[in-house]
């Protein structure tokens, strides 16, 4: 009998060129796909901008500035609970240490914090002394407005739709791609 003529190598053999393509290469692909997910998510859709405009970029400017809030409340008021647990937030969110996840969670929680801060300072002081930490303030909303207009909600959203169904959910699975955070987007 010949080889060729053999009809279960030759089923074998489709099977295996079929796994191989659908893993190997939609793995690739998704890593890819993912790759460039993060990609907007850390230096924006123009990197050549003079200014980064990205998800990153906006967390950092928002630390900063909740950074600001705290010195000036600290200045005003005294360390507090406060004051100490914003500053080591703010830390954390700047990180690229940490995972999206934490990173976002840890954001969400910075924002509460930050109307926390400005309820308590706005009825302490007077406006004259209130106007540095309305400006970081505003700043920060600012920011927080930016990340809610950025394309990277969409397209970890459509990264996410893909890897949701068959067989992008199982090749994702195989090659530990797991779902991006979105940022509430």
């Amino acid at each position: 009998m010949r080889l060729v003529e053999n009809r279960k190598l030759a089923w074998a053999v489709l099977a295996v060129c079929v796994v191989v393509s659908v893993f190997l290469l939609g793995g690739a692909a998704l890593g890819r796909e993912r790759g460039q997910v993060l990609k907007v998510f850390n230096e924006g859709t123009n990197p050549s901008a003079s200014t980064r405009q990205s998800m990153d970029a906006c967390l950092d400017k928002a630390t900063e500035q909740a950074k600001l809030m705290v010195n000036e409340a600290e200045l005003h008021l005294g360390e507090s609970e406060l004051t100490r647990s914003m500053r080591a937030n703010a830390e954390q969110i700047g990180s690229d240490l940490i995972d999206l996840d934490s990173r976002y969670a840890g954001y969400i929680a910075l924002k509460d914090q930050v109307e926390q801060l400005y309820n308590q300072l706005y009825g302490a002081v007077d406006q004259a002394t209130f106007k540095n930490f309305k400006i970081a303030y505003d700043d920060f909303w600012g920011q927080d407005d930016m990340m809610g207009r950025d394309p990277y909600h969409k397209l970890a959203k459509g990264y996410n739709d893909l890897i949701s169904g068959f067989p992008g959910g199982l090749v994702a699975g195989l090659t530990r791609q797991g779902a991006l955070n979105t940022f509430g987007g």
